[in-house]
């Protein structure tokens, strides 16, 4: 006769599941052997033994259970972390995690013998008192680095769940995925989309760890984190002046980018372009920091009867207002067919996160689509 038992699930969830190949082993030695070992209960709750209760009362095995005694709930969460800790070798991340559990129990049990240590010693001493650490002491229980328990407290509250789970499982470094919680909001997207979707990916990319490293490996362009030293590449700037005959101005750029664009004017961020007038055929590509882009994006509407036509290279992202502003005076865009391989100061490319667009303004919208067509799929906007 099995026996019922009532499953907590706090309590359940508290142990780091087993793998597939874990728990099939498992498995196997229940049905060849029986049930060696006795389930633990507190108040008739099982605390330990949960895959063994399972696979019994899967395959009707009968089972023995002993009854242990707590003064409190929080003991038995106690009990149930450290006897994880005794009997499985599980990964930095797992441990560290179930040991901040402990924490309020490890913080209150610092102060308690730190008012412990005060009475024992004479006030001219107390000075010299090594201060009860609760973040060492949690460490210490988890078995690993104070710096990998500060890490994986960050990592629960701010990574992805995808990441959250590669790295309790192992899949993952504690350091990466902490990487991962620096990275802006889309890329983190990006991650845990490709991750929930591995299947999908090339062979390079075929793990959590090598799509973790692929993106933190990869240079950060236009993701709007402040990062605007980064220059069109040249195919770009040809078909530019393919349309527009010359490239008069570029109002936000400086010397090394305007040895690709050629434009006979430019301004440099010292220059403030923004506080220029603006003239002729201009080019931009606008600093891609969220506070400039749009005030980039003000300017274009703000100077439009100053200057004949403009060819604007900026992220694809038609839900923001600046780029409903640029569109708003455009006659055409184009969709690169993949995205703009930017270059850096030092000569190397990169590619960003998000896709781009081209938006043209003026009033050759026929001749943009027939050149930037090869770059692209284009279109007219109807206004």
């Amino acid at each position: 006769m099995i026996v019922k038992i009532h499953i907590d699930n706090e309590f359940k969830n508290l142990i780091p599941p087993l793998t597939n190949e874990e728990y099939k082993g498992l498995e196997e030695s229940i049905l060849k052997e029986g049930c060696r070992d006795s389930l633990v209960t507190w108040n008739g709750t099982l605390i330990d033994g949960h895959n063994r209760y399972e696979i019994c009362t899967k395959h009707n095995i009968p089972f023995e259970t002993v009854e242990h005694n707590f003064d409190s709930r929080q003991a038995v969460i106690e009990w149930i972390i450290l006897n994880q800790f005794g009997r499985r070798n599980l990964p930095a991340h797992e441990r560290a995690r179930l040991a901040l559990r402990l924490k309020p129990v490890i913080a209150e049990r610092a102060k308690e013998k730190e008012e412990e240590r005060k009475k024992t010693f004479q006030k001219s001493e107390k000075s010299n008192l090594p201060e009860y650490n609760t973040a060492k002491e949690i460490a210490k229980v988890a078995g690993v680095s104070h710096d990998t328990i500060a890490k994986v407290e960050t990592i629960e509250y701010k990574a992805p769940e995808p990441v959250v789970m590669a790295s309790r499982k192992g899949d993952i470094s504690v350091n990466s995925a902490y990487e991962v919680t620096k990275l802006e909001p889309q890329e983190q997207k990006e991650i845990a989309h490709r991750i929930e979707h591995i299947a999908e990916e090339p062979k390079g990319t075929s793990t959590p760890k090598a799509i973790v490293q692929e993106v933190l490996k990869r240079p950060h362009v236009a993701n709007n984190s402040g990062n605007n030293e980064w220059y069109t590449p040249a195919e770009f700037i040809e078909a530019a002046v393919d349309v527009m005959g010359c490239i008069d101005l570029d109002p936000a750029s400086n010397p090394i980018a305007n040895k690709v664009v050629k434009a006979e004017k430019y301004y440099t961020a010292e220059e403030n372009g923004l506080d220029k007038t603006w003239s002729g055929n201009v080019w931009l590509n606008p600093p891609y920091a969220s506070d400039l882009i749009g005030k980039f994006a003000d300017k274009l509407l703000s100077e439009r009867k100053n200057y004949t036509q403009a060819i604007v290279l900026v992220n694809n992202a038609t839900e923001t207002e600046w780029f409903n502003k640029i569109v708003s005076i455009a006659s055409a865009v184009c969709f690169p067919k993949s995205r703009v391989k930017f270059y850096m100061p030092d000569g190397k490319t990169g590619a960003p996160l998000q896709g781009q667009a081209v938006l043209y303004i003026g009033e050759n919208a026929s001749k943009f689509t027939e050149v930037f067509c090869k770059l692209g799929w284009c279109c007219n906007v109807i206004h």
